[in-house]
Order: C-alpha cells, then structure tokens, then sequence
C-alpha cells in the first residue's frame, strides 16, 4: 500500500521534466529493443540475399497490425488505468487489466488461425512476388504461431507503464528482444533453418517476454490484481477499451496499411526497391521509437493529473513531452541524413538497394522533428479520454494525406515520387495536428474514466 501511494505522489507532485524522464527512459529503451530486434532480422536475413530481404520487408505489415492490436487494447485500458488510479479506484484499474489482457489472446488467436488458414492469400495482400513467395511463406508460418504472445507482450508492457512501472515493462520487452538477436544467426545459419530461423527466433522470445510481463502481476510487483477473483465482466469492457484505444489502431494499422500499399508499388520496380523501402521503415521504427517513448512516458503523467483534477500538470507534462521530443527527433536526423549511405549498406551491401534506400532516408529525417508534436498531441487526446479527435489526427497521417500521395506522387514522378510519399503525408499531418493543438486542445477534466 505503501509503494502505491508512493508511486500516485509521484505521478502526481513530482517536478515534471523529472517524473516524464524517468517514464521515457524505459519506454524508450524498451520501444528500442523491439525494433531492434526487427532490423536483427532484416541484418541477418539479407545475408542470404536479394530476395530474402524483400521477403522479409513483404511480411513486415504484419507485425505492424499486431502492434494496432496491442497497443489499441494496451493504450485503450492504460489510458483508463491511469485516470482510475489518480482517483484512487484500484478496483476499475483492474478490471480493465483484466480485459486488456484476456482480449489480446483472445484476438492474438484469432489472427493466427486465420492467417495459417490463408497464408498465400495474405502475403499476395501484403504484395509478395511469385519470385519471393516461398521464401516469405517460411518466414511467416512461424511468426503467425507467435501472434498471440505478440499481442499479449504489447498488452502488458503498455498495463505496466500506465501505474509508472515503466522499468519491469522495458526489463520484459529487452529480455524478450535480447533473445531473439541472440537467437537469430544461431537458427538462421548454425542450426540452416535459414529464413524461417528468424521468426522461430521471434515466436520464442515473444513467449519469454509475455511471462516476464505476466509475472508482474503474479509476484504483485503491480498495484493491480487482474485475476485475484473471477472477472467475467471484464469481457464486456471490450467497447470502452477499444473505444479510448481507437487513435492507436488508426496510427499503427493505417500504417500496417501503408506498408503494404508501399510494398505493391515497389514491387513494379525490383526486389532491390522492395527491401529498400522496408530498411527505411524499420530505421524509422528504430528511430520514432524515441519519440514515442517520450509520449508513452507523458501518458500516465497526464492520465493521473487529469484523475486527479489537476490541469495545469497535464498541461505542462504534455508541452513539456512536446518540446523535449521535437529536439530529440531534429538531432537525431542530422547524422541520419549525412550517413544514409552507409547505414543502409550495413544490412545490404546492393548499389541499387542502397541508392534507393539513401534518399528515402534523407528525405524522411528532414522532415523527423515533426513526430514529436503529432504523436504527443495524439497521445495525449488518448490520455485525457478525447479520443475520437485523437484519431481524427492519428488517421491524417497514413489515411488522409498518405493515400492520395501514394498514388499521385509514384503516377507522376515514378519510383522517386514513391520515395517522397511519406515525408509529404508527414508535413501535412505536422500542419494538421499544430492547427489541433491550437485551436481543439483544452485542458479539462470532463471526459470520465
């Protein structure tokens, strides 16, 4: 009890730039090892050639879509987690874990079955060649078995930073990610189950982190008891849950869309284009990763002060969250946009892979500093219950401006105009969310847990 009235002073009276880094730091450090782990895979899979890369890159919106499904579920229930406990109401809050994590099973299962039911048709979805096709049906049969354990380890890890235990949500996810390297080019090349190695590499490490996580609430490292009694009606917190969680799955499942979207459109050009625009991704996954710890750190921050009654600390958290991640993601950019070359060489040594990938680069990173108001606005409508301009804003980006453009741009200037898709969706998203921020956002306690 204790521990927990520590942990609600904290959330809310700690001085702020204080509070929002320690949350960050883990955040970002375990947003970090994931995709980590997802450019592991691209490094030693390329080494196989050509085509395995692109294979690889044709899969990739999947892990994508099982990201909207977690954090849609993860954030949905976090969200409501954290006004709960800055009311004090303990009961709620677990209840809602409950829900959150029993759905992420329920739906990590349904995902699985259908997708070993028709692998073929959805890697033709996903825009998967005749040429690659057997080589992303090896990759995916076993990542699909590690669909449910996926979903639940983004479920858990988002539960975990929504009460501040942001340093068990990073432990869980490193340990998981640390696996999975270690296990890649053991599988992949010692034991020669070459492609498939890699994603049997992710299905294990998927299931070592999700127990990690699980055993927060096993050892009551948690101030939640989910499964301290039977909850059946937690079930019937689905509605709620999705509802607060909605900006998440627009942002990560319009943008498991866009990458199928990308794929289909490179695939008219060559394989070498292919895995070109996927090492692209996974870079900026890598990097957006800090700028998304920095929002997921200012969540329960806010979420508490917004239970708690207090506006002016949520006010300051979120411009706080703003400033600190527009600075991180400008200065990241700058040694991304001189070394481009030589960071896409690192995981494929193709003159054409690596021109390509070199301007997709560098034309992304000038325009990275805009994440940081985008996903703190977006996350911080999630936060205080606002969340249908949350994901009004979080469907601009891959919906509103990226779908247009991603046929436009390609129809009028070929494979550069598909290069510069995604930094022309990101400056009108960044002028779209700076006009909410302006105009919309009010700081008030008048949504309900």
């Amino acid at each position: 009890m204790l521990e927990n009235d520590a942990r609600y002073q904290k959330m809310t009276e700690a001085p702020i730039g204080k509070t929002i880094l320690e949350l960050s730091i883990p955040n970002t450090v375990g947003l970090l090892v994931i995709a980590a782990y997802s450019l592991a895979d691209s490094f030693f899979v390329s080494e196989l050639g050509t085509a395995a890369g692109a294979a690889i890159g044709v899969v990739f919106p999947l892990p994508v879509l099982i990201q909207a499904v977690g954090y849609t579920l993860g954030l949905g229930a976090g969200s409501r987690i954290s006004r709960a406990l800055g009311k004090r109401d303990s009961e709620t809050a677990s209840t809602l874990a409950a829900s959150a994590i029993v759905w992420s099973l329920i739906l990590g299962c349904g995902i699985t079955a259908v997708g070993l039911w028709q692998e073929e048709v959805l890697l033709r979805l996903f825009g998967a060649s005749d040429q690659i096709m057997d080589l992303a049906l090896s990759y995916l049969t076993p990542l699909l078995w590690a669909v449910p354990s996926m979903c639940a380890t983004f479920v858990l890890s988002q539960l975990l930073r929504a009460e501040g235990l942001a340093t068990y949500s990073m432990i869980g996810l490193a340990a998981g990610s640390i696996c999975n390297i270690i296990l890649d080019p053991i599988l992949i090349s010692s034991v020669g189950m070459g492609i498939a190695g890699a994603s049997t590499a992710t299905l294990i490490s998927q299931i070592l982190s999700a127990l990690i996580l699980f055993s927060a609430y096993v050892f009551h490292k948690s101030a939640l008891q989910p499964f301290s009694k039977i909850r059946f009606g937690a079930l019937l917190w689905f509605g709620k849950i999705f509802v607060t969680g909605l900006p998440s799955l627009f942002r990560q499942g319009l943008s498991g869309l866009a990458t199928i979207l990308i794929n289909h459109a490179a695939k008219e050009y060559s394989d070498a284009a292919v895995l070109a625009l996927s090492l692209v991704a996974r870079v900026f996954l890598l990097v957006f990763s800090l700028c998304l710890g920095i929002g997921q750190g200012m969540m329960p921050v806010v979420g508490y002060s917004h239970g708690a009654g207090n506006t002016k600390r949520q006010k300051d958290a979120y411009r706080f969250a703003v400033r600190l991640s527009t600075a991180a993601m400008f200065f990241i950019s700058l040694p991304l946009i001189f070394w481009a070359p030589e960071v896409i060489s690192l995981f494929r040594d193709d003159t054409e892979v690596i021109k390509i990938g070199s301007f997709a680069l560098r034309a992304q990173c000038v325009i990275l500093f805009t994440h940081g108001l985008v996903t703190c606005t977006i996350l911080y409508l999630q936060a205080v219950g606002r969340a249908f301009l949350g994901t009004i804003l979080a469907a601009a980006r891959q919906g509103f401006f990226f779908l247009p453009l991603v046929f436009l741009l390609p129809w009028k200037f070929g494979l550069l105009g598909l290069c510069l898709v995604q930094p022309a969706a990101d400056a009108l998203t960044f002028l779209f969310a700076w006009i909410i921020k302006k105009t919309r956002i009010k700081y008030s306690n008048s949504c309900s847990t």
